[in-house]
């Protein structure tokens, strides 16, 4: 019995050895294959990926910064590094991306992840060239998102291909110094301000105040408002009067609200209530000669601090964003904005790459981090509930504070409208705000040269025939 016990006992530590052994070894060969996990990562040979980004903030590009954090963390732990190599404007990677799409001799190889619009998106994911986020994130983790967010990111097969990190809205951004003078010498009130045609009323009060303020000079009033994106504005308008802009491929010529809305962009600019600038706001703000615009909320990182006027003088002012205004009568209604990433096809471990990066920049901590300050709208429910809890807190002042207080607004009371999903979204979008702008920067010339006819014979001359123009 004691020998049997012994040659059990000795059987059980050359089986426990053995099995050691053979652990050994295979960690060994999973090592020396460069596979320390299921993802394909390895610390000690990293996979490099490039990207692709908008500049973002004015001082410093903050998602440059979180790159370097990913980097720096959990991207030097696992094995993954990105490389941030074109940082442009929006116009000009819809560019690259859309040669990419057509295939165009001299396209530039397409980069691991690239922000997108939609509309830059379409090309992409028809030429087969982009991953469904789907197959990468399980439904229990989309439904940490909000939902109206990862639903802008699907096209037209139904499948998600643009992913969101940041999402803004559209708000009115107003000078808060210039508004505090008008309202108080003409008692206009800032709820003038919460529908397209009370800032018109409220336009024509100020184009007389600031012109009677030079009676030296006549008709030389100032602008109240601008549309910064005329496109967006009547998406949004038409949904807030429960009606779609497209129709057929095309434009929803057939509908009332079309004239409605052409009228809110067009006689204003002829009166000079309105300025038409194929540029921003911010712009025209600069000079003192505008007072509100509607405007990305991303936007609130461009105002000035001061505006400088003709003579060279300069003054500081304050400015605030208030919620997108709504047509009278309408439901609350805002376009979101902002694009999202997209992931190009490629081998498992580097797509696994691309999707660790972006569930790190949208877990709440980090998508907080990125967004600060930037007029963006964090992605998942838990941030937005941390942000209106504490954004406040450390933004307690200036347009910060009306930012806060405008996104706690639109989140409680406003639906979010996704840019519609049409391959000639782009083509429309030039095309109406090109036509809206030339056509009235021409109503504008020749309301000026009949003015000695009298304003009313100049407004009709401007407006003969313009909106029969406009639909042709």
């Amino acid at each position: 019995m004691k020998f049997l016990r012994a040659v059990s006992r000795r059987n059980g530590v050359l089986i426990l050895v053995a099995v050691i052994i053979l652990l050994t070894f295979a960690a060994g060969i999973y090592m020396f294959a460069g596979k320390h996990a299921p993802d394909g990562f390895d610390p000690n040979n990293p996979v490099a990926l490039t990207i692709w980004h908008n500049p973002t903030g004015q001082d410093k590009d903050a998602l440059s910064a979180a790159v370097d954090r990913f980097n720096r963390s959990v991207g030097r732990e696992r094995g993954v590094s990105i490389i941030a190599t074109t940082i442009a404007k929006s116009e000009l990677l819809h560019e690259k991306l859309a040669s990419i799409a057509l295939g165009i001799p001299g396209a530039p190889e397409p980069p691991d992840i690239a922000i997108a619009y939609p509309k830059s998106a379409v090309g992409l994911a028809d030429k087969g060239l982009l991953i469904d986020f789907e197959e990468h994130f399980s439904k229990e983790e989309l439904d940490k998102y909000v939902p109206s967010f990862i639903e802008s990111g699907r096209l037209g097969d139904g499948k998600l291909y643009v992913f969101p990190v940041g999402k803004s809205a559209e708000g009115l951004i107003i000078n808060r110094t210039f508004w505090d003078r008008f309202s108080a010498a003409t008692g206009t009130p800032i709820s003038e301000l919460s529908t397209f045609e009370g800032i018109i009323r409220a336009a024509e009060k100020y184009y007389e105040w600031t012109d009677a303020n030079t009676p030296d000079t006549e008709d030389d009033g100032s602008a109240f408002f601008m549309i910064d994106n005329p496109f967006n504005m009547a998406q949004a308008t038409f949904a807030q009067m429960g009606e779609d802009l497209f129709a057929g491929g095309g434009l929803n010529e057939e509908s009332p609200i079309y004239e409605r809305v052409w009228k809110i962009l067009f006689e204003p600019v002829i009166r000079g209530y309105e300025a038409s600038y194929k540029g921003y706001g911010t712009d025209i703000a600069k000079t003192g000669k505008l007072l509100c615009w509607t405007s990305s909320t991303a936007g609130i990182t461009f105002v000035p601090k001061s505006v400088t006027y003709d003579d060279n003088t300069s003054e500081p002012v304050e400015f605030e964003i208030l919620p997108f205004p709504i047509m009278e009568g309408g439901k609350k209604v805002v376009i979101q904005r902002g694009g999202g990433f997209c992931l190009f096809k490629s081998t498992q471990a580097r797509e696994n790459a691309a999707v660790l990066f972006l569930k790190w920049l949208t877990s709440p901590e980090e998508n907080l981090r990125y967004l600060e300050s930037l007029g963006y709208m964090p992605v998942t429910n838990k941030a937005i509930e941390v942000a209106n809890e504490t954004w406040g807190e450390q933004h307690a002042a200036g347009i910060y504070k009306s930012y806060i207080d405008t996104m706690k607004t639109m989140n409680n009371e406003y639906t979010f409208l996704a840019q519609k999903q049409l391959e000639n979204y782009a083509e429309l979008e030039i095309f109406y705000d090109g036509r809206v702008r030339k056509l009235s920067a021409s109503a504008r010339d020749k309301y000026l040269k009949n003015l000695l006819l009298g304003e009313e014979e100049a407004m009709r001359s401007a407006t003969q025939l313009a909106y029969e123009k406009f639909i042709e």
